[in-house]
């Protein structure tokens, strides 16, 4: 449409021209001509940008709808707040209006709508695009995508996990349009986790460590014998990696709502406890010391940290170890709220020690019946 029109544009051109210069001479012509000129232009634009007005030859773009109103679309979160995760909506003064300015940029693939792109403190969430269009309440509704990475250079700015972000929230186009907010929408506020969600959360995870604590009091749980027996380092350690990493998993899902995949690291984790636990339980086995469950305990730090001579330093440097890369991980889960993969040197390095407390066991005086 747009090359046919040029085409009427220069034969108008030409036949105004010579119509005009004949009859009333070269300065008339010449005005009747630019008059004839603008009037084809003029026309053409209308059908081009339906949301474009002329005034005496000039053209200019009608006010943008404003936006009057944010808010989550779950029902029960306040009226100015929404978390991470959340459907948020966008209502604007005029939405048919938005429509026709957005279908004269002609950039569109099929629908009107798809390159309306949610805008948070004037900057663009390019991939944060429109959801729905509800037009019966002038709403544009997106989702606060939390893999979003233009949404997540937000994250250093929350103080803490539940603490809220002030920040001015409108929808705009990719060429850097932006929809004005109307002063009674005022500031908006965003919330990396839901503060129920991440109370409950906290509940539960208590709830496992204080359960397992009391169990490993008063049970066997991670002690060589029966409920008074010394305790186990590898079974200790073995403990520590599961409730970490299952209480890890349990806060993830509960906070954002999300399942997030163990990494490999995790399993090799896990993996090296096991075999550790395995390894120290068949030393055990084979020099006597699982047929004697009643060695009194002296207390978790002596009986996990040292062996018939004392405290020894293999024993230490694995207790050490499990418990950096446990802060490690657990920070990264908080911080990054999914299973953390770990860096392969830690990995070693846990795997070193384990294996240098399986080694050096075999070597521990089995006539005492030393600590496992």
């Amino acid at each position: 449409m747009i090359q046919k029109n040029h085409i009427r544009i220069v034969i108008t051109f030409f036949l105004i021209a010579g119509a005009t210069l004949n009859s009333h001479g070269q300065k008339e012509g010449t005005d009747s001509l630019l008059k004839a000129i603008s009037s084809q232009v003029t026309a053409i634009n209308r059908q081009l940008n339906p949301n474009i007005e002329s005034t005496a030859g000039s053209f200019r773009l009608q006010p943008l709808p404003r936006v009057v109103k944010v808010g989550s679309m779950l029902k029960s979160r306040p009226g100015s707040t929404a978390v991470y995760g959340d459907y948020l909506y966008v209502q604007v003064s005029n939405l048919e209006a938005l429509i026709a300015y957005r279908d004269s940029l002609k950039t569109a693939t099929g629908d009107s709508m798809s390159g309306v792109i949610l805008y948070i403190n004037g900057n663009a969430m390019r991939d944060i695009t429109v959801m729905n269009i509800d037009r019966s309440k002038n709403r544009l509704v997106f989702h606060l995508n939390r893999h979003s990475k233009y949404l997540m250079k937000f994250y250093p700015e929350f103080n803490y996990l539940w603490s809220k972000l002030p920040v001015y929230i409108s929808a705009g186009f990719r060429n850097g349009t932006v929809l004005p907010i109307d002063p009674s929408a005022g500031l908006f506020e965003l919330k990396y986790i839901s503060r129920w969600a991440l109370f409950s959360a906290l509940v539960l995870i208590v709830t496992i460590f204080g359960s397992f604590i009391i169990l490993a009091a008063r049970t066997n749980l991670i002690r060589a014998g029966n409920s008074v027996s010394i305790f186990s380092l590898a079974l200790t350690q073995l403990s520590f990696w599961t409730i970490v990493v299952a209480a890890s998993f349990i806060y993830i899902w509960i906070a954002t709502e999300e399942v997030s995949p163990i990494t490999g690291s995790t399993l090799i984790l896990l993996s090296i406890s096991v075999s550790t636990a395995a390894g120290s339980r068949l030393i055990d086995i084979r020099s006597g010391i699982a047929g004697v469950p009643n060695l009194q305990s002296h207390g978790f730090l002596r009986d996990i940290l040292s062996d018939e001579h004392g405290y020894s330093v293999h024993r230490c440097q694995m207790f050490l170890w499990t418990i950096i890369l446990g802060i490690i991980f657990v920070t990264s889960v908080i911080a990054k709220q999914q299973i953390p993969q770990l860096d392969e040197s830690l990995l070693g390095l846990m795997g070193i020690s384990s294996g240098a407390y399986v080694g050096l066991k075999t070597v521990e005086n089995k006539k005492n019946a030393g600590p496992v």
